[in-house]
């Protein structure tokens, strides 16, 4: 079963941080380029963490970090290690 189809909702939570980022922008009269820039990540980060369970199976554990924006020194971003969290969270969270 896929991240979409367990959760529809998380699968929404960029695009609903899109929707705010546009209205936000176009009430301030944002500067286009800079509009356009924040609308994607600069970064996304997929780690996978092996594990050894103790019935001696092998699992593979997701995670994820993305920063939207560095330029004026380090970003904090989103972090998540979570078996039902999704890369569209992550990025709405960042």
């Amino acid at each position: 079963m896929s991240e979409e189809s367990r959760n529809p909702q998380k699968e929404n939570s960029f695009a609903a941080a899109l929707r705010m980022l546009d209205s936000a922008a176009e009430k301030i009269n944002l500067n286009k380029n800079i509009w356009e820039r924040l609308r994607y990540p600069r970064r996304c980060l997929i780690v996978t963490l092996p594990v050894m369970m103790d019935d001696g199976s092998l699992k593979i554990f997701e995670g994820y970090r993305v920063q939207h924006d560095y330029s004026r020194g380090p970003a904090k971003g989103g972090i998540r290690y979570h078996p039902d969290v999704t890369l569209e969270e992550i990025k709405a969270l960042a």
